[in-house]
This record gives structure tokens, sequence and C-alpha cells, in this order.
């Protein structure tokens, strides 16, 4: 009886040091993260990343400085706006410079290993207003309706 009884602590000692063991492993880490904003507007998800596409050009059009193609609209839709939090929206773009002209985007291929040269890609606001690609030159403001607000704006080769 008293064998059995010393086995039995044993087992409950062992099984009691596992638990404790398991419990203490480091399987692994989890983060949350999360921010709580009052912002005017939310940007509807088929204009956060949107392709806009320019079309096919023959060379001979831009066989000056200045010649550029027709305007290409495109517009920004901003939902669930709330004009008490801000009357008005303004849109910066940024992205690589034209070596050049810092008025245009540079052109980039990645698909082709060669890019054409002397072009770049010039953005405009609802006022004809140019955008330079660096991320501080803001489109004219735009006065904002409660709801659904969408922004217009046109490129150009």
């Amino acid at each position: 009886m008293k064998l059995r009884f010393i086995s039995s602590a044993l087992a409950a000692a062992l099984f009691a040091a596992t638990g404790s063991y398991a419990a203490v492993v480091d399987g692994g880490t989890i983060h949350f993260e999360g921010e709580l904003v009052n912002a005017a507007c939310s940007v509807n998800t088929d204009s956060a990343d949107q392709v806009v596409t320019l079309g096919q050009y023959r060379t001979d059009i831009f066989n000056a400085v200045g010649n550029t193609s027709a305007l290409i609209p495109f517009t920004i839709q901003l939902n669930d706006c709330d004009p008490v939090v801000a009357a008005n929206a303004a849109v910066a773009f940024s992205g690589q410079a034209d070596a050049i002209n810092d008025n245009l985007l540079a052109i980039a291929s990645s698909t082709n290993t060669t890019t054409a040269t002397g072009v770049g890609i010039e953005i405009l606001d609802n006022t004809s207003a140019i955008l330079k690609p660096d991320g501080n030159s803001f489109s004219t403001n735009q006065n904002l309706i409660p709801g659904t607000n969408v922004l217009h704006f046109f490129c150009t080769l």
C-alpha cells in the first residue's frame, strides 16, 4: 500500500511539472495595432490603389519640349465625409520626380528593359494647377459635403 501511494505521488508530481512547463513555453507573439482617428473622410478602396491608363502615343507628338498628350481624367473618391471634422480636402502626390523637370513624375517600366526618355507624367488638379510629385504640392481645396465626395484630376504625358 505504501509503494502504491509513492507511485501515485510521483506520477502526480510529474504531471504537475509537465503542466507548469507547458504554460511557460514561448510559442510566439501577437501584436495588435490600430488607431482611433477623427478623420473627415475615408478614401474609397477603388481609389486607393488604382491604375490610370495613359494609352498609346506616337513618338512624333513629343518632338518639342512642352508638347503634351491629351488630358486623361481620373478621380479619387472620398466616402463618409463629415464637413464638421474638416470643411475641405486637398491632395498631394508623391513619387520619383523626373530628373530634368521636377514638375513631372518620372517614367519607369516594370516590364521592359527600356523606357521612354524626354517625357514624364504631369498631374493637374481640377483647376489645371500642376501638382509636383513631391508630397508637398497640394491640389486646390475642395469643399466637402456630407457623405461621398469625388475629387477630379488629370494627367498628361
